[in-house]
């Protein structure tokens, strides 16, 4: 049957098992629908005991008026008439709570429950009938026996956890279930598909609750260790491998939320030499391929964040912490420096002893008199000192050959020790994140090197003040030359740390031999200065920039048009922040530039066209753009996922409705903020914008100049010449 009016929609109907093909209006209601279909096969009840039900492969999904454009042919989903949800929960819940075991309609209807909690109207049905109240205490009493049927309902919990329709602090207070999980996850005979949804519930509640009380009860129903050993396995076999992720993301979730105290106990514990080697053995040395791509992204990022954690509890405390000038314990370490390299008598009240103050020099302190002053600056503060004292400790040999290599050679290219070790040490703070929030994931790397050392820290700044000290002799540096120093140390150490394949060196060894020389530091930097604009302060070249700007400028505008026409898939996101697999929202701009259209695409590999999407925003009735923090939606998440997700959530408004997104990416973020803008007729601000700008300047520059090559501009444009004194001409 053809259709009669853009506005009517081609739906292929299921009512209880035969197919019906119907042209309906799209402003025909919902309930008007039902109707006809109850009518039309005979059947007992009311529209409201009945709902529409988009049938997909691996999505539940009512109908409602904000979604029912997808009921249309084209997405290629039938849609089935079914039972409503109240009428649902109501049978399912019943079943559950009367059935047998091995009853065919409890079976049923756990895989009912399975399916269905994903949408959020049923989920909120069954909230309302204290669905999640019934099912805790069914699993807490153990009246599901079968593995099977236990793994489908702890799933099911999950995803209304997930959902946040109700607070995670109230799931907490029903401490019989808690204990059921937490037995599951500290048994050494729980099956492994009922462990990975245990491990998973346990992680949801750590991060979703604030109450210190709350925390420290989670923190008390699980033990470390077994956590730990959960770790070891076979990495490449598939039923290991979740439960292995799983365990290190609850590890690393209690380690953010417990208090200072418990962190310290646990990071001491991890640290220790027999959980070193089980994360070695079993999470470190495994090959990429043994897993999938996706997933081993996944370890490898909460491995990152073990490392954060480490860092975090071992490091920044003390690198935030001025040293004592009474303290004796650190007082001892400034002597024992000095006793060990300089080999003087030390006597129990010589910190301020001027017979002192001359070795205190050679040491490198600023400071002479009292080399305490010089650990009270933070960051890097006591660190300094504790990474000293470990070099002195530990690599006895090759802190005396650094002191005295620079204590009796010559005063002007003498690299001082102390100076340059508090340097380095808040060099490589900076380069490791340490006292920074956490980076995302997609650029997060964990240095296997790291997890191999009871004091990573301490042993990477060893080998790094030996890189420094070899830098500063090919150099032949003065004091004058510290920072330039610290310039090409730096190069070296961020480039050493990363591989062609966002590896890391396994060893600090390997990491040493990656480290390149500061001559080829000095040939990369001789190169790129090469490459830099040779008339970048040339005044008639920056006014030649000035009349190329506006035709740049819309050259960039039209890219921006052409990228939103093209239209982006916009991931979906769940209330706790995680992607919705394979759910996406595309957007794109008409090629009409007036109107902005909007539709559900679950197609990772196809885009839709301008027809398969709704027109949702007309673009002259767009009031304001609004972004980051300023975007109403982002009290629906957490503090955690709002900070995570503001960077790229932007928020139309407009007159027929507001239009939420979060783009992919920040690049996605800017395109659109600077195509919205000009479709608005302001001004592009984004830096993306700005950076192209002046890319393509330069470029454009450089070509309508390139025969002027090796020319010497002058520094003032040429004056223009006066008239001449009358137009008479002659043509002769």
């Amino acid at each position: 049957m053809p259709e009669n009016d853009e506005n009517d929609l081609k739906v292929a109907f299921t009512v209880y098992g035969k197919p019906e093909f119907k042209v309906i209006s799209r402003t025909q209601s919902l309930k008007s629908i039902i109707q006809d279909l109850i009518t039309a096969h005979s059947l007992e009840g009311q529209a409201d005991e009945y709902c529409l039900v988009l049938e997909g492969d691996k999505d539940y999904k009512i109908v409602t008026e904000k979604n029912r454009h997808e009921m249309h042919a084209k997405f290629g989903k039938p849609v089935k008439l079914e039972e409503s949800p109240c009428r649902t929960v109501d049978r399912i819940l019943l079943n559950l709570q009367q059935g047998d075991q091995d009853d065919t309609k409890r079976k049923q209807s756990i895989d009912y429950l399975k399916n269905m909690s994903i949408d959020a109207i049923f989920a909120k049905e069954f909230f309302a009938k204290k669905g999640l109240s019934i099912l805790t205490t069914l699993v807490s009493a153990d009246k599901f026996t079968n593995n099977a049927d236990l793994v489908k309902i702890l799933q099911s919990i999950i995803v209304f956890m997930e959902q946040e329709i109700v607070s995670v602090d109230e799931l907490i207070s029903d401490t019989q279930f808690i204990g059921r999980i937490s037995r599951y996850i500290n048994s050494g005979d729980t099956p492994k598909l009922i462990m990975v949804p245990s491990l998973e519930i346990l992680r949801i509640s750590v991060d979703g609750t604030e109450n210190s009380e709350n925390i420290f009860y989670l923190d008390s129903q699980v033990a470390l260790p077994n956590l730990v050993h959960l770790i070891s396995g076979d990495i490449s076999n598939k039923e290991s491998y979740p439960i292995q992720v799983k365990s290190l993301k609850l590890i690393n979730s209690l380690l953010k939320a417990v208090d200072s105290g418990r962190k310290t106990d646990m990071v001491r514990m991890l640290t220790e030499k027999d959980n070193r080697t089980m994360i070695m053995e079993h999470l470190l040395t495994a090959p990429a391929a043994s897993t999938d791509k996706n997933d081993r992204g996944d370890l490898d990022y909460e491995l990152y964040m073990l490392q954060y954690h480490i860092f975090d509890k071992q490091v920044k405390e003390r690198m935030l912490t001025p040293m004592n000038g009474q303290d004796p314990t650190q007082l001892s370490k400034i002597k024992y420096l000095r006793s060990t390299a300089l080999e003087t008598d030390t006597s129990p009240n010589s910190k301020n002893n001027t017979r002192f103050a001359q070795d205190y020099q050679k040491l490198g302190f600023r400071n002479a008199k009292d080399p305490t002053v010089d650990l009270q600056v933070v960051p890097p503060g006591i660190l300094a000192l504790d990474c000293m004292d470990y070099l002195a400790r530990n690599h006895t040999n090759h802190y005396m050959n650094v002191v005295l290599e620079n204590s009796y050679g010559s005063d002007e290219h003498e690299c001082p020790f102390a100076e340059s070790s508090i340097e380095l040490v808040k060099l490589l703070a900076d380069i490791l994140g340490i006292g920074k929030d956490p980076v995302a994931s997609s650029i997060a790397r964990y240095q296997e090197m790291f997890f191999k050392c009871e004091y990573p820290f301490e042993e990477f700044y060893f080998h790094c003040i030996l890189i420094l000290n070899k830098t500063w002799r090919e150099m032949r540096a003065t004091r004058e030359d510290f920072t330039k120093v610290f310039d090409v140390v730096r190069e070296q150490i961020e480039k050493a740390l990363i591989t062609k394949n966002n590896g890391g060196p396994k060893t600090f060894e390997e990491f040493r031999t990656r480290v390149r020389s500061y001559t080829d530091i000095s040939k990369k930097w001789q190169k790129d200065a090469t490459n830099r604009d040779p008339w970048i302060e040339s005044e008639p070249v920056k006014v030649l920039k000035q009349h190329l700007s506006q035709e740049i400028e819309e050259l960039i505008q039209q890219q921006r048009y052409n990228f939103m026409v093209e239209g982006t898939r916009f991931q979906k996101l769940k209330k706790n922040g995680e992607v919705m697999k394979g759910q996406y929202k595309y957007i794109k701009l008409n090629n009409n530039r007036k109107t902005i259209s909007v539709g559900d695409w679950t197609n990772d590999k196809t885009s839709p066209s301008t027809e398969d999407l709704e027109p949702r925003i007309q673009v002259q009735d767009i009031k304001d753009v609004l972004i980051g923090n300023n975007c109403t939606f982002l009290k629906e998440y957490n503090q955690k996922v709002r900070e995570e997700i503001q960077k790229t959530a932007f928020c139309l408004i407009s007159e027929g409705g507001d239009l939420d997104c979060v783009a992919p990416d920040i690049q996605t973020f800017h395109y659109w903020l600077d195509g919205i803008n000009t479709l608005l007729g302001k001004q592009m601000t984004s830096p993306d914008y700005i950076k192209e700008k002046e890319i393509l300047v330069s470029i454009e520059v450089k070509l309508r100049l390139l025969d002027l090559e090796g020319v010497d501009l002058p520094a003032t444009p040429p004056a223009i010449p006066p008239p001449p004194p009358n137009l008479n001409f002659s043509c002769n």
